[in-house]
């Protein structure tokens, strides 16, 4: 087995050893999809809020004549 890929908070990489059939031992295995997920999660939340601004901008622009 090897060692676990992940890195520890504190910056040091993980001692454990890999989870079979993982790079990532059995702390850090699921660890990593999550915070990819919440990362891109939080991007795509920020861009629709930009676009709902900027159509609700425009919108208001022509139904109000300025």
């Amino acid at each position: 087995m090897s060692t676990c890929a992940a890195i520890n908070k504190d910056g040091t990489p993980c001692s454990n050893s890999t989870a079979a059939g993982s790079a990532y031992c059995h702390v850090h295995q699921n660890a990593g999809a999550d915070t990819e997920a919440d990362e891109h999660g939080f991007g795509v939340m920020l861009a629709s809020a930009l676009a709902v601004i900027l159509v609700t901008h425009f919108l208001l622009q022509f139904v109000l004549g300025a």
